[in-house]
């Protein structure tokens, strides 16, 4: 765990840091990728002293019936980058989010 002051609308207010497994991460929304930041952000994380230049994700955590959730909505580029480089795990900020706050952004499609 790490903190950062970088700003995101949901994270902002999270100063902890966590490499999250990226298979545990479910990305519902598809990806609109501007190729170009996405190859620029994969030169960042090829070297070790550069990763933390790039913001971490905002990760929403749900717990529900005893299961834990994990939802991106945001992070694309990062995302795609770090994917595309065959990392296990993503630099994330965890906020803690109610199952209705999902329901909200996927409506019929939430697990919950």
């Amino acid at each position: 765990m790490s903190t950062v002051d970088n700003f995101s609308i949901h994270g902002n207010a999270v100063k902890e840091v966590y490499d999250v497994p990226m298979s545990v991460i479910n990305r519902p929304i598809p990806s609109q990728l501007d190729r170009q930041k996405v190859d620029n952000m994969k030169e960042v994380l090829q070297i070790q002293e550069r990763e933390n230049e790039l913001t971490p994700i905002d990760v929403h955590h749900v717990s529900h019936k005893g299961q834990d959730y994990y939802f991106a909505f945001g992070g694309c580029h990062r995302w795609a980058a770090s994917k595309e480089l065959g990392r296990e795990t993503i630099r994330a900020k965890l906020i803690e989010t109610p199952p209705a706050v999902i329901k909200t952004y996927l409506g019929a499609s939430t697990p919950f």
